[in-house]
């Protein structure tokens, strides 16, 4: 099972340098199928005639965390692919004349928002490009808002589908949405206040950045 598995990590980490040469074509999900295949096809050392992996341990596994957390990653990309957002982004562009620390988190509470109901990988690489664009809008150092965007990113508390980490604690059955989203409400309101205030203050300290003095 440990060199399966690390065989699989070690693909997933040179596909893009090494086997893609060799396997035009091959992408995460085919090496993640590939290595759970394998699994059917070793034999078990304690159980004669069986393999590691058998159908009946498989229907056991959460797929219906599994299925909605795939969800995540179609909303993410329909997002993009149908323009969603870039009409998020140009929408933001409303915010300038605001004070910046609005600014900030206003952008940091949609992103939260948005992550909720997304991948949070894919919610980062969907918005990030825009956040540069619209520092530049308004004119402040695009740090100060990809920052903020990615932090706001990773801050998915309320709903299982935000994040892998949400969705494993959920299949453990232990949680229902109702008190991960009561929960996760406050969670979000402090990070907002946080990460608002990192921006400000922190921000400036930790890179020695003029956030308002950017040459564009």
């Amino acid at each position: 099972m440990l060199t399966v598995f690390s065989l699989t990590a070690l693909a997933w980490i040179s596909r893009s340098f090494i086997l893609q040469d060799l396997l035009p074509g091959i992408d995460d999900a085919v090496i993640a199928i590939t290595g759970a295949l394998i699994l059917f096809l070793i034999p078990s050392k304690n159980k004669k005639g069986e393999f590691i992996m058998d159908w009946d341990t498989a229907k056991g596994l959460p797929w219906g965390i599994l299925l909605l957390f795939g969800g995540g990653l179609a909303i993410a990309a329909g997002f993009s692919d149908t323009g969603l957002a870039e009409w998020i982004g140009e929408q933001m562009t409303g915010l300038q004349g605001l004070n910046f620390v609005l600014i900030v988190a206003i952008i940091t509470a949609i992103v939260i928002l948005l992550t909720e109901i997304s991948s949070n990988t894919a919610t980062a690489t969907m918005l990030l490009p825009i956040m540069a664009s619209l520092a530049s809008a308004i004119q402040v150092h695009p740090y100060s808002l990809m920052i903020a965007g990615a932090l706001a990113a990773s801050c998915a508390f309320m709903l299982p589908v935000a994040t892998p980490p949400n969705a494993v604690v959920f299949g453990s059955g232990y949680l229902r949405i109702e008190d991960m989203a009561k929960a996760g409400l406050w969670l979000n309101v402090v990070a907002v206040i946080i990460i608002t205030a990192a921006i400000y203050l922190l921000l400036p300290l930790t890179f020695g950045l003029d956030l308002f003095n950017y040459p564009f």
